[in-house]
C-alpha cells in the first residue's frame, strides 16, 4: 500500500505529531489500515510516515532527526520480520546504517518522546539480547498487540493511548458555525382563554407572541431618539492556556543511600540487620522541592525483629520499632536494582501521569518473593492504578502483586521525634 508522500520539507503542522516506524516487507498492509484508522482520527497532516521516500540527495539521518523533532510519538511497527534478512544471512537492524534502526535510535535518545512498540501479525517483543545496543531500551517499552481478530478494539485502544500523549485539546476537530442567541420574550395571555386551545388559536396565539416581540424591540430602538440599527458584538471566548507544573524531582541513588543505612542500622541495632523494602513517599503535591519521605526498613531474621527509620522529614531522621514478622517480610532486598527515575520513566511510557506519590521497592511481593520489584502510583488520572516495574530489569510487568509485609504493620514504642544518634544508641543497648 502506497502512503502520500512526506518529505520532512513538506512538515507544516505546529501540533505534535504521530511518527509511524515499519519495514515496508514485514509489514506494510498492517501500517497502512493503522495509518487510514490515525489519518481519520487525527488528520493525516500529523501522521509522518513512509520516511524512506526521501528526495535523492537529502541527508536520511538529519530527515530523520527532523522527524521526530516534532513528533511526540513514535509508533515503532513490529511484525515477524522486523528484524530483517541481509547478506550472509545478516539481520538488518544489525546494520548501523538500517533506516529501521536509525529511526528507532533517535526516538530513544530524545528526552520527552514517548515510544510505544505496535505488534502486528503475530509477532511477539524483542528482549534486549535480541536489539543491538543503541535501540535496548526498545525492550523495556510496553506493547500494544494489533491483532487481526480484534483490529478495530485494538486500534481504539490505542488510539485512546494516543488521546493521552498528544493531549485531548489537540485533537483536530471541525468548529461548529455559531448560531444567532435566542431571545425569549414572555407574553402575557389574555385572562379566560382556555388552557387547552385548538390549532388554529394555537397559531393565532403565535403570530401575537411574534407581533408583541417586535413591537418591543422597535419601540426600544425608537425610544433612544432614532431608527439607528444596534451594532452586533462579537465576543471572542478567552484562549486561556495553563502549563501543568513540571514533575517534582525524584529522589536518586535509593540503592546506594539504602546500604549506607543499612551499615549503620547493623552498628546500632542489629548485627545482622537486612534491608527489605525502601519507600518513597510524597509528603505534599505543593512543595516546590525536596518533598519525597523515605522510609527504610530492616528485619532481624534471627526473631523477624523490625526497625523502621525514616528520612527526609522536618524532624530530620528518625526511628521506629516494628512488630516481629516472618515470611515474606523478611526477604532481603539484594544491591544492585534499579533507581527510582529508571522505573518511573517505564511507568511513564505506559500512561503513569503527574508526580509519583508512592514508590515501594521490595524482594517481598507476592508472587515475586526474592526478587526485586517496584511499585509505582501517580497522582493525575487513575490514582488507584498501580505500576510495576522489574527491579532487575527496568522492565514493566503486568498483572498485579500481593503488598509486601515489611512494613505492612508497625508495632513497638515509636521513636520518630528522637535525634537519631541518641535512637541508635537505645536500640543498641536493647538488643
Amino acid at each position: 500500500m502506497s502512503f502520500p508522500p512526506m518529505a520532512a520539507s513538506t512538515i507544516t503542522t505546529t501540533a505534535p505529531m504521530i511518527f509511524l516506524s515499519y519495514r515496508r516487507d514485514d509489514s506494510a498492509g498492517h501500517v497502512g489500515r493503522l495509518y487510514d484508522a490515525l489519518s481519520a482520527k487525527f488528520g493525516a497532516q500529523r501522521i509522518f510516515v513512509d520516511i524512506d521516500h526521501i528526495s535523492p540527495g537529502q541527508d536520511f539521518v538529519q530527515v530523520v532527526d527532523e522527524a521526530v523533532a516534532r513528533c511526540a510519538v513514535l509508533l515503532v511497527v513490529i511484525g515477524k520480520r522486523w528484524a530483517g534478512s541481509g547478506r550472509v544471512g545478516k539481520r538488518r537492524v544489525d546494520d548501523p546504517g538500517d533506516f529501521v534502526r536509525l529511526e528507532v535510535a533517535g526516538g530513544l535518545a530524545r528526552q520527552g518522546l514517548r515510544v510505544i512498540p505496535v505488534l502486528v501479525g503475530g509477532a511477539t517483543m524483542p528482549g534486549p539480547a535480541e536489539l543491538p545496543d543503541n535501540i535496548k531500551d526498545l525492550a523495556r517499552r510496553n506493547a500494544i498487540e494489533l491483532s487481526d481478530t480484534r483490529w478495530r478494539e485494538d486500534v481504539a485502544r490505542l488510539i485512546t493511548e494516543l488521546d493521552r500523549a498528544l493531549g485531548p485539546a489537540l485533537t483536530p476537530r471541525e468548529p461548529s458555525p455559531a448560531r444567532p442567541r435566542s431571545i425569549t420574550v414572555p407574553v402575557a395571555l389574555p385572562a379566560g382563554l382556555p388552557a387547552t386551545l385548538r390549532p388554529w388559536m394555537k397559531w393565532s396565539a403565535g403570530a401575537v407572541a411574534v407581533l408583541l416581540a417586535a413591537l418591543i424591540v422597535r419601540g426600544a430602538v425608537a425610544g433612544r431618539g432614532g431608527t439607528t440599527t444596534p451594532a452586533a458584538v462579537t465576543v471572542a471566548p478567552a484562549q486561556v492556556t495553563i502549563a501543568p507544573d513540571p514533575p517534582k524531582p525524584l529522589p536518586a541513588q535509593i540503592e546506594r543511600a539504602g546500604e549506607s543505612t543499612l551499615s549503620d542500622a547493623r552498628r546500632a541495632w542489629r548485627p545482622d540487620a537486612m534491608l527489605t523494602q525502601i519507600t518513597a513517599r510524597l509528603q505534599s503535591t505543593s512543595a516546590p522541592s525536596g518533598p519525597y519521605e523515605i522510609d527504610y526498613y530492616f528485619r532481624s531474621p534471627t526473631d523477624g525483629a523490625g526497625l523502621e527509620i525514616v528520612t527526609n522529614t522536618p524532624a530530620g531522621a528518625t526511628s521506629k520499632h516494628l512488630a516481629a514478622a516472618g515470611g515474606a517480610a523478611l526477604q532481603p532486598l539484594a544491591p544492585g536494582f534499579v533507581d527510582l527515575p529508571a522505573a518511573v520513566r517505564t511507568a511513564r511510557d505506559s500512561g503513569l501521569q503527574g508526580d509519583v506519590r508512592l514508590a515501594i521497592v521490595s524482594a517481598g511481593f507476592g508472587g515475586r518473593l526474592g526478587k526485586p520489584t517496584w511499585l509505582l502510583k501517580g497522582t493525575a488520572g487513575d490514582e488507584t492504578r498501580s505500576f510495576f516495574v522489574d527491579g532487575t530489569t527496568g522492565a514493566l510487568l503486568h498483572g498485579s502483586f500481593g503488598m509486601p509485609g515489611a512494613g505492612a504493620t508497625a508495632g513497638g514504642a515509636s521513636s520518630r521525634h528522637q535525634n537519631p544518634i541518641q535512637a541508635f544508641k537505645g536500640l543498641f543497648h536493647k538488643h
